[in-house]
C-alpha cells in the first residue's frame, strides 16, 4: 500500500486488506476509508471502502446545495472487492425505491446518481468495495443526511440495519 501523493502511481492490492480490516474492526464506526487519491481538491476521488457487518452509513445523497447557492452532484460507484454487501436506495419519504447486493465472487458493480438516497451496509463480516465518486471533498458539501433516518450513534440504528438485513436483495 502507498501514500498518496501529487505525483507517481499510488497502489494497494489484496495484500493490503488484512491491514485495512483491522483499522475497520478498531474504528468505532465499523468501517475503514483508503484514499487512493492525491488529495481532498482532486477530480476523482477513488477509495478502498471496508465495512465490518453491523457499520452504519446514514441513508444520503450527494445533492446538496450551499449556503450561497451552489450545488454540487456527485455520483458514485462501487466495485465488490470482498464479501457481501447491499445498497439501498429510499424516497424523499424514506420509502425503499430499490435493494441492490453486491458479492465480489460476482464481480459485481453499481452506480449511484447523485439524487438517490442511499445507505451501505455489509451482509458479510467483512464487505469491501472500490469507491469511485467525483470531487473534490469539501465536508459541508459532500452529503446531504436523509432527515427521516437516525444519525450514527443513535439507539434506533441497530434496529434498522437488522430490518436492512433482512430485506431480499436484487
Amino acid at each position: 500500500m502507498s501514500t498518496p501523493t501529487e505525483t507517481g502511481f499510488i497502489r494497494a492490492s489484496h495484500l493490503d486488506f488484512s491491514k485495512l480490516i483491522e483499522k475497520a474492526k478498531a474504528s468505532e464506526r465499523k468501517r475503514h476509508l483508503l484514499r487512493l487519491h492525491p488529495n481532498h481538491e482532486a477530480e476523482l476521488h477513488t477509495m478502498i471502502n471496508v465495512f465490518c457487518k453491523g457499520s452504519y452509513v446514514q441513508p444520503h445523497r450527494h445533492l446538496v446545495t450551499d449556503e450561497a447557492g451552489k450545488l454540487t452532484t456527485k455520483g458514485e460507484s462501487f466495485v465488490a472487492l470482498q464479501g457481501k454487501g447491499r445498497i439501498i436506495q429510499f424516497d424523499d419519504d424514506g420509502k425503499i425505491l430499490d435493494v441492490a447486493d453486491l458479492d465480489a465472487e460476482q464481480q459485481s458493480m453499481l452506480w449511484i446518481p447523485y439524487h438517490c438516497w442511499h445507505t451501505v451496509l455489509a451482509l458479510s463480516p467483512i464487505f469491501i468495495v472500490y469507491e469511485n465518486k467525483t470531487g473534490p471533498w469539501e465536508a459541508e458539501t459532500d452529503k446531504a443526511f436523509h432527515a427521516a433516518f437516525p444519525a450514527e450513534g443513535e439507539r434506533e440504528v441497530e434496529a434498522y440495519l437488522e430490518t436492512w438485513e433482512g430485506l431480499a436483495g436484487a
